[in-house]
């Protein structure tokens, strides 16, 4: 597979991933329970197929901390699917959520240094968790916590638009 199918599936996979977050608390009360556990699957699915796609795109000029970003992240997706387990603690989902917001921060900060061009995406990943910080030290889990959501699903859906100009601009074409 030439490295431009793989970035455009992965943006297309960003954007619906992206997008099903973002609609999901729309979604979610029309549910019953194993449903709605399979739609969180498919959006940390989703999500982590972006996610690979920024690292064959711009994991050498990300660097080492980018790479490490990126582990933090796919171990952190990981957890939060696996957080009924209690693996780590009662809190388990929020500190599995955290290292996720935490790891994706660290990859914005190294897209904002190499100045790579998923600069859209690192301010939104960066604003996701300031916000979330935010709203766990007011203890604010209702308005803030989904502003927070929001910002990290928007986040994939600029990752994934711009792993597709990418793509196009890799290979020359306009359609």
């Amino acid at each position: 597979m030439r490295r431009e199918t793989l970035w455009r599936l992965a943006g297309v996979a960003a954007v619906v991933g992206g997008l099903v977050d973002l609609t999901g608390p729309l979604i979610y009360p029309h549910l019953t329970e194993p449903a709605r556990q399979m739609v969180y699957v498919l959006i940390d699915l989703l999500l982590l197929f972006g996610l690979l796609g920024l690292q064959s795109a711009a994991g050498r000029v990300l660097g080492w901390p980018g790479l490490a970003g990126f582990v933090v992240a796919v171990t952190a997706v990981l957890l939060v699917r696996s957080s009924a387990t209690n693996l780590l603690g009662p809190q388990s989902y929020m500190i599995a959520a955290s290292l996720w917001s935490i790891a994706m921060a660290v990859i914005a900060v190294a897209v904002l240094r190499a100045r790579a061009p998923f600069r859209t995406s690192a301010i939104l990943w960066i604003a996701a968790l300031v916000i979330g910080l935010v709203g766990l030290a007011l203890k604010d889990q209702g308005l803030l916590h989904r502003l927070a959501a929001s910002s990290f699903a928007l986040a994939s859906v600029a990752l994934g638009v711009d792993l597709i100009r990418q793509a196009k601009a890799s290979t020359g074409d306009d359609a």
